[in-house]
């Protein structure tokens, strides 16, 4: 446990202590998941722009029934039964995308992206024309909760793109005729579009870049990919109650940024190496843990081994030295800023 003067929050990074956490949301609210200062910010804004900040605050940052009742909704198009069903049209629109790549291209810009705003695309019935669309929403999402400064600049990015987002999304029929007021059905598409798209873009280029032609375990690749490189790094609590976290004294109202990336190389569990034949136990926080795991975690996994597979199959080649791939700077999301690549053909 350390205090973060830049991000105002108590960064928990053990292992043991940020699984603790996460199972205790009656003491470690998810209200301010996105940190302090967008909180700080929200408690200055009109009525309507908050409401407009608050489509951030749903799914993953309700507590106690109001979260059952989000998740029971969210669930219905991430059951076992419904990714499996996926499998052929993720395989068919990695090898389109592919297929049309020139000889070098960018991983992360013309086929991550683009194959991950499909997949959303898909789950929550959006017409293949206006996925282009979703790069304007997640954006300002991500300009917001960088972990900098919130700026006018950003701050006016944020609310143009929610008004386009409200706009488009007030007429679409996903998670219509459920339990959902309209604010909280509008919150869950935001959160399904922003996470959808932004990490499974994360975690598609880093499992490119962790590929070796002789490693067939694919899953465990994956597995290894969210563990080690962190494409979600983490999320805040706020503490209900006076608390003990690590031996450190929290007060009532302080927040906790939660460091999966941390907590997936504590040494007291885990080694650095990096192992697709890793045991599962004990689990990775990559998805999260508890009340709060992530719901589209099957469907990651799937797009992860399916990408894979297609990139072996090809003998695509990363084009660039892996230290010279540049990073995004970003508090919570982590990956190549962009990726030079040779994408080749499918054999046969």
């Amino acid at each position: 446990m350390e205090f973060d003067p830049r991000i105002n929050a108590q960064r928990v990074t053990a292992y043991a202590e940020l699984r603790a956490v996460l199972a205790d949301p009656a003491t470690f609210s998810s209200r301010n998941m996105t940190g302090p200062q967008v909180a700080a910010v929200a408690a200055m804004l009109a009525p309507e722009q908050r409401r407009l900040l608050e489509l951030m605050s749903s799914l993953n940052a309700a507590d106690g029934t109001r979260h059952a009742r989000i998740r029971a909704v969210a669930n219905q198009k991430f059951t076992p039964t419904a990714v499996r069903r996926m499998a052929d049209s993720l395989g068919e629109r990695a090898r389109t995308l592919l297929d049309e790549l020139p000889e070098e291209a960018d991983f992360v810009s013309e086929f991550a992206a683009p194959f991950a705003l499909g997949v959303v695309g898909d789950v929550l019935g959006v017409p293949k024309a206006d996925f282009p669309l979703f790069r304007e929403f997640v954006t300002p999402v991500l300009e917001l909760t960088s972990g900098e400064e919130v700026s006018e600049r950003v701050l006016g990015s944020y609310f143009a793109g929610m008004n386009e987002f409200c706009a488009y999304f007030g007429r679409s029929d996903a998670f219509r005729g459920g339990r959902l007021s309209e604010q909280e059905r509008l919150s869950l598409c935001l959160a399904i579009v922003v996470a959808g798209t932004d990490s499974t873009t994360n975690m598609l280029a880093g499992t490119f870049l962790r590929l070796d032609p002789s490693e067939r375990r694919l899953g465990g690749v994956v597995e290894e990919v969210v563990r080690l490189d962190a494409p979600f790094a983490g999320f805040f609590r706020t503490a209900t109650c006076p608390v003990t976290v690590g031996g450190v004294q929290i007060s009532q109202g302080e927040h906790l940024f939660l460091d999966y990336a941390a907590g997936n190389r504590d040494p007291k569990v885990f080694t650095e190496d990096f192992d697709p034949g890793r045991p599962s136990v004990p689990a990775h926080l990559g998805f999260g843990h508890g009340p709060h795991y992530c719901p589209g975690a099957g469907l990651a996994r799937l797009q992860g081994r399916v990408v894979a597979a297609e990139l072996l199959d090809r003998s695509a080649e990363v084009a660039e030295q892996p230290g010279d791939v540049r990073y995004r700077r970003h508090l919570i999301s982590h990956g190549p800023a962009a990726l030079r690549f040779r994408p080749g053909r499918r054999r046969g």
